[in-house]
């Protein structure tokens, strides 16, 4: 053998002894489980870090298995932007895991997410085939507002009647009270809304006292409640339909002859306001929910906006975008930006300010 081969030899010899030494290193070195990586992931959620949250959470659930994949299924849809993936998730572990811990979690979730997007049967469909309302209060109320909402009365109040305590409790009295309305028992659902009102402590039901008060011919008694909620909940928008209960608009004052005058120079314009339509991408009950698909949405279309509205006396958070004047337009808008969203929309009639 020349110098030259030996030395190729040994070096040779050298490089197979550190691959081999480095090879039983590695494998003495601790490797991540899917526990870890939930780990770390919660860390990133408590520290708001929610985009790196979630490539954990989604790291971890292609790891995992059984309960532990039901976990990171269930975490990372409390972080996603998305509310189209979020009821995906959910679903996912309501079909796959349902008898883990996290399974009558998600169910309820999954249900929210419906009742918030008005799919009001799917929501019930969810909450009743799971027995949800024998294991939350929370579930109970869901599923009688949804009840409410689709007129079917009698089972709503079945289910809320079986809420006994907490905050819960005042929600359950006051969908109550909107279904003893729905079917007739108007004295009935004007107690419920005066018990609440008493207490002072929630808008809605106390509006509601002070308009049945209206409606029994109380006037006066009707507007110091009115005036009161304005005064204790001055943001609120029961505080706005209060104040107009109490300051009507003024009768228009224009003179028959100014009148005709007007009238005669707006011929032949369009008139003002008017019914346009919106994209809307969300309806929800909870801002913070609205706020995470508009953020989401802001990204490829910065003018998306959130509308409050009130649905039933319930504020309600609808994620919308642009105004059109005709509904295939907005139709033809939706479907591109859907495309490139990935989410669902529905075209919505809006009125159009006086001004556009």
């Amino acid at each position: 053998m020349t110098p030259s081969s030996a030395r190729w030899a040994n070096a040779s010899w050298v490089v197979a002894v550190l691959v081999a030494a480095f090879a039983m290193f590695a494998k003495a070195l601790p490797r991540d489980d899917a526990g870890d990586v939930i780990k770390r992931a919660k860390k990133d959620m408590e520290a708001r870090r929610f985009v790196a949250a979630d490539s954990g959470f989604a790291r971890a659930a292609l790891m995992a298995q059984g309960e532990e994949r039901a976990e990171a299924l269930f975490l990372r849809a409390s972080v996603v932007q998305s509310g189209l993936e979020a009821e995906s998730l959910y679903r996912a572990i309501v079909d796959e895991f349902m008898e883990s811990e996290y399974g009558r979690p998600a169910a309820l979730e999954l249900a929210k997410i419906q009742f918030a997007m008005g799919r009001y049967e799917g929501a019930r469909d969810v909450l009743r085939t799971n027995d949800l309302c024998a294991w939350s209060d929370e579930a109970c109320v869901f599923d009688g507002m949804a009840g409410v909402m689709i007129r079917n009365y009698d089972e709503a109040a079945l289910s809320l009647q079986r809420v006994r305590r907490g905050r819960d409790k005042t929600w359950a009295t006051i969908a109550l009270a909107e279904a003893e309305e729905g079917m007739g028992n108007i004295a009935a659902a004007c107690e419920r809304y005066a018990s609440l009102a008493r207490a002072r402590v929630h808008p809605t039901a106390w509006l509601r006292h002070a308009e049945c008060l209206e409606k029994a011919g109380d006037t006066n008694a009707a507007n110091r409640e009115y005036e009161a909620l304005a005064d204790a909940f001055p943001y609120s928008p029961e505080a706005l339909r209060a104040a107009a209960k109490l300051s009507p608009p003024p009768a228009p004052t224009t003179p028959p002859a100014a009148a005709e005058g007007v009238a005669g120079a707006q011929a032949g314009k369009p008139a003002l306001g008017g019914t346009g339509f919106t994209i809307q991408f969300g309806s929800f009950a909870d801002r913070a929910n609205a706020i995470k698909l508009a953020s989401e949405i802001k990204k490829t279309y910065p003018a998306v906006r959130i509308d409050s509205e009130l649905v039933n006396y319930r504020e309600v958070f609808r994620v919308r975008y642009g105004q059109y004047a005709t509904r295939e337009e907005a139709q033809s808008a939706g479907e591109t930006m859907a495309r490139e969203l990935d989410e669902r929309y529905t075209v919505m009639p809006v009125t159009r300010a006086a001004d556009e």
